[in-house]
C-alpha cells in the first residue's frame, strides 16, 4: 500500500539527467523528456557578449577541459568549449546551450521549465533580460517558474511580472529558517526549495501555512526520497529522474 500518490508528486529533472548525460546539455533535456516528469531544471548565468547561457558553475572549470569564467567569455568563445567528453567519449562535442535553445526544445511540451538564476547579483539587469527572453520566444508563462538563493532578485521578478510562478532556495546552512521568515517569503514566492537535509515535517507545514510548494533538493536515493514524502513535501528534485518512478513505489 502506498503512503502517498506518486501521481501528485512533482517529478524534476535536475539539470536534465546528469547520472546518466553531461549536465545542463541538450542531451541530458533530451532525455529527461523522454522521461515520466513534470519539471526540467537548468542553470543561467551571463556571458561577456550578453547571451543568456545555460551551466551551473560560474566557470567550466569542472564540465569542460577548457578552463574559463562565463561573465568573461563571449559566446562565440564558449561555443568551442566541449562539456561532455568529461562524462564519455559519446558525449563528445556537447556544447553549453543558450537559454533560447532550451526554451524552443520545450515549447509545445507539457512540462514546466524550473530556472535558477545564478548569481543575479553579478548580471545587473538579468531579471529583465530573461523575461524578454521568454517573451521573445513565445512561451507561455505559466510553464515556467524562476528560482534563485537571492530573495531581492527574486523579488525583482515579482514586481516585474507578477503573474509569473516563482522559488526561493533555502542553502543547508539556514537550517533554522524561522516561520516568520518562512511567511515573509511566501509573500511573494510560491515555493520554497531548501536542501533536503534540513527539511522537516514542521518546515514543510509552515511553508503550506504561507501557501507554498516544496520542492527539496537534490534527492539521489530512493530512502532518501521516502524520508521527504512521509512528511508531505510536493516534489522531488533529483539527477536521477529515471528512477523516481521506482522510488514511489512501495
Amino acid at each position: 500500500m502506498n503512503l502517498y500518490n506518486p501521481h501528485s508528486i512533482i517529478k524534476v529533472a535536475h539539470r536534465g539527467v546528469p547520472s546518466l548525460v553531461p549536465e545542463n546539455t541538450i542531451a541530458s533535456y533530451k532525455h529527461a523528456l523522454t522521461l515520466n516528469i513534470d519539471m526540467l531544471e537548468i542553470d543561467i548565468h551571463r556571458t561577456r557578449d550578453n547571451k543568456l547561457v545555460i551551466i551551473h558553475d560560474p566557470t567550466t572549470d569542472r564540465t569542460s577541459l577548457e578552463k574559463g569564467i562565463i561573465k568573461n567569455l563571449t559566446y562565440k568563445e564558449l561555443e568551442k568549449y566541449d562539456v561532455g567528453k568529461w562524462k564519455g567519449e559519446s558525449f563528445v562535442g556537447e556544447r553549453i546551450p543558450l537559454f533560447e535553445d532550451v526554451l524552443q526544445l520545450i515549447k509545445n511540451v507539457d512540462i514546466k521549465l524550473l530556472i535558477e538564476v545564478k548569481q543575479p547579483e553579478k548580471y545587473p539587469g538579468i531579471e529583465e533580460q530573461i523575461l524578454k527572453s521568454i517573451d521573445e520566444n513565445g512561451i507561455n508563462e505559466e510553464q515556467i517558474i524562476i528560482q534563485s538563493f537571492n530573495k531581492k532578485s527574486i523579488q525583482k521578478f515579482q514586481a516585474l511580472r507578477p503573474g509569473i510562478k516563482l522559488g526561493v532556495l533555502i542553502k543547508k546552512k539556514d537550517k533554522f529558517i524561522s516561520k516568520s521568515t518562512i511567511r515573509k517569503i511566501g509573500a511573494y514566492a510560491n515555493y520554497i526549495n531548501p536542501n533536503y537535509k534540513i527539511v522537516t515535517k514542521r518546515f514543510v507545514e509552515a511553508a503550506h501555512q504561507s501557501n507554498m510548494k516544496v520542492l527539496p533538493y537534490t534527492i539521489n536515493d530512493k530512502q532518501a526520497a521516502h524520508d521527504m514524502l512521509a512528511i508531505h513535501v510536493d516534489g522531488i528534485i533529483t539527477d536521477y529522474a529515471q528512477s523516481l518512478e521506482e522510488w514511489l513505489e512501495e
